[in-house]
This record gives structure tokens, sequence and C-alpha cells, in this order.
């Protein structure tokens, strides 16, 4: 964990993650910087809130703020072709996701659930059954409920049981989970990326830092597809599939089946 102690911060976007993401660095003592690129109404009482505890707020931003910062905290939402990304970016000035500045001061571990389709159902399913089973977890991440802002609860609990775009996964730099699900990958979001592989890529960034102790539990054919793009699997991996026999998980008819 690195102290954010005296830090200057800088945050990009006020939605809910950038809102989270700012009050979690003013809370640890890092003097923050907060910018949107929208002045609505909504803004402008959140923007009340957070200069009320000594953050400095901009709003209608063209333009990164010239001062130095010593890291930048960007939205899920924000690609990094956006102009003030690209600004800091030429400073040299480390960025990161609010997803990863809050998994950097987690203190649980975490199962990350990602995919094109069915992701929240599977978070939610997880979330229940662990607590139907007395383990301590919380639902957070893309699920709607920002990393950040749960970060003083997971001292008290056994997991995070984490939802995760591939948007957040495009800014992480040491978000390990110990149980990482990939469910399918099929072509979205391609609004923001050139193609499907690089949609794919992104997905596989899930994985980069598990080592060879933690899960990897992944669609066989999404597997396929990583693989046919280099994307390394560190961990130990589970496939299943509703039509590949030959998972180790796999329907067939109304049964699950265990090779």
């Amino acid at each position: 964990m690195i102290s954010l102690a005296n830090k200057n911060a800088l945050v990009l976007g006020l939605g809910k993650s950038g809102l989270a993401a700012a009050n979690l660095l003013r809370r640890r003592g890092a003097t923050v910087v907060a910018v949107d690129e929208a002045k609505t109404p909504a803004l402008q009482r959140e923007a009340a809130r957070l200069r009320a505890q000594g953050i400095i707020v901009e709003l209608g931003a063209k333009e990164a703020p010239g001062k130095p910062f010593d890291l930048a905290v960007i939205s899920p939402g924000i690609p990094w072709t956006n102009p003030l990304v690209q600004a800091i970016q030429s400073r040299s000035v480390p960025i990161i996701g609010e997803f990863e500045l809050g998994y950097e001061h987690s203190l649980c571990l975490n199962i990350a659930i990602t995919g094109t389709n069915g992701k929240t159902t599977t978070t939610e399913l997880v979330e229940r059954l662990l607590t139907a089973h007395h383990i301590k977890t919380l639902a957070a991440g893309n699920i709607g409920v920002p990393v950040c802002s749960v970060v003083e609860q997971t001292k008290e609990l056994n997991f995070l049981t984490l939802e995760v775009s591939s948007f957040q996964l495009e800014t992480i730099q040491f978000f390990r989970p110990a149980i990482a699900v990939l469910l399918n990958i099929t072509p979205d979001h391609l609004d923001r990326y050139p193609g499907l592989r690089e949609y794919a890529l992104a997905k596989g960034r899930l994985f980069m830092n598990q080592q060879p102790f933690d899960w990897a539990i992944i669609q066989s054919e999404a597997l396929d597809r990583l693989r046919a793009l280099k994307v390394s699997v560190p961990s130990k991996v589970l496939t299943f599939s509703a039509h590949n026999r030959q998972a180790d998980l796999y329907l067939d008819r109304s049964l699950l089946v265990s090779r």
C-alpha cells in the first residue's frame, strides 16, 4: 500500500467512481484537485460537498490543471484518448483508475468477475452464496459500489466480491484477484475499442498479476480466444462450458458434469 499522505492527487471525472476516489484520497491525507468537463446542477452540488472537505474542484474543465501532481486517478468512463488524460500522460504523471486505487488500499482478498454478459448476476450470486455460508463479503466495483467507498470495511471481510469491467481493467497496475472469473467474451464496447481483439486483451488483463497459487475460472471458448492472443494465465485454471465437453465443467442437457 502506497501512502497518500501529503501527495498531490488529481481526480479526473466526478461520477460515482471519481467522487469515491476523491473522498478516499482526502481521508488518507492527500491534497486533492478534482475536475470534470461537465457542469451540471448535480455536479455543482457534489462540488460544494467536496470543497467543504478541502478538495479543490474545477467543473467545465477544458484543460488539465497546470500544477504538478504525484498521481492522477481517472474514472472508468474516461478513455485514454480524452484530451485531459493525454495532457496528464504527456507530463509523465502516474495514472491509475479508481478501481486500482481502492484495491491498493483494501485489506482483504478478492474474487473478481468479468465477462461481456452475466457478470452482475454472477457477482450478486457469489456474494449471496458466501454470505449464506457465513463468509464475510461485500459486492463492489462495476456493480455500482466503487471500491474506494468500501475500503475501510475491508478489514472486517474475508473477501471482496468484485464485478470488473474492461474499462476498469485498462487502468490496473497491481490488482490481483485470488479467484478470477471470466464468463465469456463477445463483441461489445466497439465504440471504445478498435475491434474485438483490443476488447479481449482488456478482459485478459484480469489475470496478469495472478500467482501460481491463485485460481482462474474461465469459459473454455474465452480461454481459447485469449490463448490465440498470447495472453498468459499464470494461475491454476478451471474451465467451464455449455457446449464444450472437454471443459472441466460442462453442461450435458440439464446436468452439470465435472470431468
